[in-house]
C-alpha cells in the first residue's frame, strides 16, 4: 500500500507543478497556491499516511524494516504538521510569504531526507536503484522545483 500511495503523491506534485508553471506568468498567486496545496498540502498528509498508518509496508519499500518503527510516526507527524500549514497558509488567506516560507520549510525538510538516501544508497552494499532514482534524484528534483516556486514570489 506505501508504494501505492508513494506513486499517487508523485503524480499529484507533478500535476500541481505543471499547473504551478502553467499559471505562473498570468496568475502568480494562483501559481503558488496550486503549488502549496499539492505538493506541501496534499503530499505531506499522504507521506503522513504511508509513514504512520502503513509503516510496515512503507519500512519495507524503503528497505529499513525494524521492530521499533517508532521514528516512521516521528517522520509521519512531521510530514503531517506541513500538510496542515500548506492548507492552512492557502485556505487562510495568509498571503504569498506564508506560503512561500511554508514551501521552502518543506522544500529543506525533503532535501535532507533526499541526501540521506542518497548517503544511503552510495554506503549501502547492496544497492538498490530505486533508493537512488526515487527516494534521492527524484525527490532532489522535486525539492528543487518548491525551492523554485517559493523563491520565485519572494523576489
Amino acid at each position: 500500500m506505501a508504494g501505492i500511495i508513494s506513486i499517487v503523491s508523485m503524480a499529484i506534485a507533478a500535476i500541481g507543478i505543471f499547473f504551478g508553471f502553467y499559471y505562473l506568468s498570468n496568475d502568480p498567486n494562483t501559481s503558488l497556491g496550486i503549488v502549496t496545496i499539492t505538493t506541501v498540502g496534499i503530499v505531506g498528509v499522504l507521506a503522513f499516511i504511508r509513514h504512520a498508518l502503513f509503516h510496515k509496508s512503507d519500512m519495507k519499500r524503503l528497505g529499513w524494516e525494524t521492530d521499533r518503527p517508532d521514528w516512521m510516526f516521528e517522520v509521519g507527524f512531521a510530514n503531517l504538521a506541513f500538510g496542515f500549514m500548506g492548507f492552512l497558509s492557502v485556505l487562510s488567506g495568509w498571503g504569498a510569504l506564508a506560503q512561500s516560507v511554508v514551501l521552502l520549510g518543506y522544500a529543506l525538510y525533503l532535501f535532507q531526507a533526499a541526501c540521506l538516501h542518497g548517503y544511503r544508497y552510495f554506503t549501502d552494499a547492496k544497492k538498490n536503484p530505486a533508493r537512488l532514482w526515487r527516494s534521492c534524484v527524484a525527490t532532489l528534483l522535486f525539492a528543487g522545483m518548491m525551492v523554485f516556486f517559493g523563491l520565485s514570489h519572494l523576489f
